[in-house]
């Protein structure tokens, strides 16, 4: 199947069908002077202010953490997205997720910064009538109110419309009463400021702004595995009446707020996960040029170089994937007007497929990478003294919140197939599966790469076309399937953001363009592994459902990957992380 150049215009979704050409892709090495100054001032932020002191943190000092947002509102780094005309600067969607990235190296602060500043704020930039957003959003950006979103209730998590919590208008029409129990609210321990949603009328799922002083009782903080440094509490609502004007948008529609808050969180969630990944790397590579054993360092053993190359990969891979997103959402938003809150939910919603595969990629790739940095260590690892046991718990909840990744996974193939069902329709199929001429010899490096790239995009195509034929509306009961097809498809993303970062950085005659060459290589070889494994699975149930075996043969010739020798190419990729002593990228 013939791919169109990528189009400047950067819709959502259409990365099966079209080339990723390096020119259009925003890569991290693009980040602008300005961009990179927010970043520092962030950085400077938390290693002066912030990771002296996160001790206090992790014994619940809540006064300790409003006054920590209150010096950071002081540097703006509250009110980056919030609109100008309310105190903000309105920055684009890569600035934020650039400050993000280094907010994140305290992973408990991040939360607390994160929630005030995404979930915590954004439900009433973009919903919010002239009169909210004047009462209110100043007082965000300023840290004077500190922000929450509630929306989990212990009955309801990823099915959010179960929500048991009531509003029942009063009888002077004057306010809402709301009633009900919230669950896992970051922030929950101090904030000001709820996003509530509740069912007005026992079914029309509504959103409320609702400050404390109304009535809200927060419970005791969580016990949790990880993140001890933030505020997790229920919210306990026990007929807190919330004035009329409070509704937060329009009765009844609250899911719109819910769902397109949570993508917003997911657009920026994959920049924040690389950074986890970077620091697991340089706190192990420090260790392992430290740490000796038989007379050397382990750094020098093949087996840890294979462990930090994998970090630097997935750092590298990562990377890739979150700007390459940031940056089509950012230029599509651009061909419109910012302050257009509907137009910029729809632009995002209309990327939901690539925010999805973001999100299951960078946590999947933190979790590996923090696990493997405990072994690195070895059983100083497990030890609370040495850095990569907290960042182990921390991680653990990156695969839950913002959907979970099982939820995510489901996502991708279903809202591609509502996007653009003419591209898996039967002909698009037959397109996808039919022979294509060997290309050309080419001398050019990561050539057979891309060519590969190329194969595993009409693989996702064919694969998810054939299970829509053969499952027909039932597809969405046959989770197994559409988790492997998923797979694929986010291998697919991975792989040509990948090679397109590694040919930008070559096209701008990077220093380091060997390096990112090696890392796409190495990472296209081991995606052709699982690639291959879970197409034999969706293949299987789908011979099962049909009996047609011809699709077995068609995909073999898909996932069909000669693969490289990747044991000098990850020697390479540790070497350069040695002797830099860090992430080198």
């Amino acid at each position: 199947m013939a791919q169109a150049p990528a189009s400047v215009s950067g819709i959502g979704g259409q990365f099966l069908t079209t080339t990723a050409a390096a020119a259009d892709v925003f890569v991290r090495e693009d980040l602008s002077e300005e961009q990179r100054l927010f970043g520092q001032t962030a950085s400077e932020f938390m290693h002066k202010e912030v990771l002296p002191v996160v001790e206090r943190l992790y014994h619940h000092d809540w006064a300790l953490t409003r006054e920590l947002l209150k010096k950071a509102s002081e540097l703006d780094l509250l009110r980056l997205e919030i609109p100008p005309a309310y105190g903000g600067l309105g920055l684009d969607l890569i600035s934020a997720s650039y400050v993000g990235e280094q907010i994140a190296i305290n992973p408990s602060f991040g939360g607390s910064l994160g929630a005030h500043t995404s979930i915590g704020t954004l439900p009433l930039v973009y919903f919010g009538n002239d009169e909210q957003k004047a009462r209110y959003l100043p007082r965000l950006a300023s840290g004077e109110l500190i922000g929450a979103y509630a929306l989990t209730e212990p009955q309801s998590g990823s099915d959010a419309l179960a929500a048991r919590t009531t509003a029942t208008l009063t009888a002077d029409g004057r306010h809402y009463e709301l009633t009900g129990t919230k669950m896992w609210i970051t922030n929950g321990g101090f904030a000001d400021l709820f996003t509530i949603f509740a069912k007005v009328g026992g079914d029309k799922f509504t959103a409320f702004l609702v400050e404390r002083g109304m009535g809200v009782v927060s419970g005791r903080d969580e016990i949790k595995l990880g993140l001890d440094g933030s505020s997790t509490t229920a919210l306990m609502l026990d007929n807190v009446k919330v004035p009329v004007e409070n509704v937060l948008g329009t009765i009844g529609q609250g899911h719109k707020v819910a769902f397109n808050v949570l993508n917003f969180g997911r657009v920026k969630l994959g920049a924040r996960n690389m950074s986890g990944v970077r620091m697991a790397l340089n706190h192990s590579v420090k260790y392992a040029k430290e740490r000796r054993q038989f007379g050397k360092a382990i750094a020098e053993f093949g087996l840890i170089k294979q462990k930090l190359a994998g970090m630097a990969i997935r750092g590298f891979v990562g990377d890739a994937m979150s700007y390459r997103t940031l940056g089509d959402v950012d230029r599509a938003i651009e061909a419109g007007d910012r302050a257009d809150g509907p137009f910029v939910l729809r632009t995002i919603e209309g990327f939901s497929v690539e925010c999805s595969i973001n999100k299951v990629w960078t946590s999947e790739a933190l979790a590996w990478a923090v696990d493997e940095g405990i072994q690195v260590f070895g059983g100083n690892g497990y030890s609370r003294e040495f850095p990569l046991e907290r960042m182990y718990r921390d991680a653990r909840i990156t695969r839950i919140y913002e959907g979970t990744n099982e939820i995510n996974r489901m996502l991708v193939p279903t809202r591609l197939l509502k996007q653009q069902p003419a591209v898996f329709n039967a002909a698009a199929v037959e397109a996808a599966l039919a022979a294509q001429p060997p290309s050309a010899p080419s001398t050019t490096r990561l050539a057979a790469e891309r060519e590969y790239g190329s194969r595993l995009k009409r693989l996702s195509i064919a694969l998810l076309g054939s299970a829509s034929a053969a499952y027909g509306d039932s597809l969405k009961d046959e989770q197994e399937v559409l988790a492997q097809i998923a797979d694929v498809i986010i291998e697919a993303y991975a792989v040509d953001s990948a090679i397109a970062r590694a040919e930008k950085m070559a096209a701008g005659r990077d220093a380091r363009v060997g390096l990112a060459a090696d890392i796409a290589a190495v990472y296209t070889n081991d995606a052709s592994d699982r690639v291959a494994a879970a197409s034999r699975q969706v293949v299987a149930a789908l011979h099962t459902r049909s009996g047609d075996g011809a699709l077995g043969a068609a995909v073999q010739k898909l996932v069909a990957c000669a693969g490289i020798d990747a044991i000098p190419a990850r020697r390479r990729i540790a070497d350069a992380v040695i002797d830099a002593g860090r992430y080198p990228l």
